[in-house]
């Protein structure tokens, strides 16, 4: 195999990897919170009493407070929703006691991460007599500059005073999806057919869930004057230890390689190495940047082979292919 046909075999490779997110730790503090239009339908109370629906709506609303104060950064607006001697516990067993010290810790939150939004799918709201409920849900935490979502399973208790709903305890513990769909959710755009703008460069990919939707499978062919000159695959999962999306691609020849991505803004950097069927190996830091829903730009930057340095490649645009159906 001459070399010109190694770099040939490494740029369509290179075509494969695409995207990744850094996970971003943000401290949650009360994390029970959302607009009550996003919020999972709440599960009916064990017994049915006069008064539960009026009472769940005026959580609901202390919900919605909650949310339009986090996402406008007002820590002490946060603060009023808890009772005098309120008490919080995250997720590492650190307990926070009383307003002031919530109020701090939410002020913290918004210095060290400003622009955060928070969602929240409550799962369930138990009233427990006339004057205690106990809610419980899953809150997600977003900051802006694309880094990805953070998730705490939480739980918190009301009780009713002086006629008011008002937070006394919450507790956050660490959110283990039921599936690795979570981690790979800004991926799923990618789902489907795809090929190079220009005409010349007969390349098809195609992207799809497996294995109940914790891995997506990619698989690619070029062709030339309608036989396939060059095929192969990619899987593309979650690995929890390093807490990032990776990828390992092979070729029927016999090359594979593995890839980490890193998501910077609105553009994916890929970093990926492969070792060819003779022993080759290559390197390269691969740039996917979408432009809409149906097409984006590849480009493959800093490539070696053996330790040779080779041209980056120039921005490829690809398109989605819609069916005819």
């Amino acid at each position: 195999m001459n070399h010109r046909w190694k770099e040939i075999r490494l740029a369509a490779a290179g075509l494969l990897v695409v995207g990744a997110g850094v996970a971003l730790r943000v401290h949650f503090g009360c994390v029970n919170h959302a607009q009550a239009a996003e919020a999972a339908p709440v599960s009916p109370t064990p017994i049915a009493k006069p008064g539960n629906e009026a009472d769940e709506k005026a959580i609901r609303a202390t919900a919605d407070e909650f949310f339009k104060a986090f996402n406008a950064a007002d820590a002490k607006a946060i603060c009023d929703l808890w009772a005098r001697d309120a008490e919080y516990t995250d997720e590492s067993g650190q307990a926070f006691q009383g307003r002031a010290a919530i109020e701090q810790l939410y002020a913290e939150v918004f210095k060290q991460h400003p622009g955060a939004i928070m969602t929240v799918k409550i799962e369930s709201i138990r009233l427990f007599g006339p004057d205690v409920a106990l809610e419980k849900g899953v809150a997600r935490v977003k900051s802006p500059g694309g880094l990805a979502d953070m998730a705490a399973r939480y739980t918190v208790v009301h009780a009713k005073r002086d006629g008011k709903w008002t937070m006394v305890f919450a507790r956050d513990a660490p959110y283990v999806p039921a599936s690795n769909e979570d981690y790979l959710k800004d991926l799923e755009w990618l789902i489907g057919d795809w090929n190079p703008a220009a005409k010349d460069q007969p390349l098809r990919l195609h992207f799809e869930w497996m294995a109940q939707r914790n891995f997506i499978k990619n698989t690619y062919a070029v062709t030339k004057d309608g036989q396939s000159t060059l095929t192969g695959g990619q899987i593309i999962g979650w690995n929890p230890k390093r807490g990032q999306v990776v990828s390992w691609h092979f070729d029927a020849q016999g090359g594979f390689g593995e890839d980490v991505w890193t998501k910077d803004g609105a553009k994916w950097v890929i970093e990926a190495t492969g070792i060819l069927r003779d022993g080759s190996e290559s390197t390269a830091v691969n740039i996917v940047t979408p432009i809409d829903a149906n097409s984006f730009t590849w480009q493959s930057i800093k490539r070696t082979l053996d330790g040779v340095s080779l041209p980056d490649t120039p921005p490829i645009k690809i398109v989605r292919v819609h069916s005819s159906k």
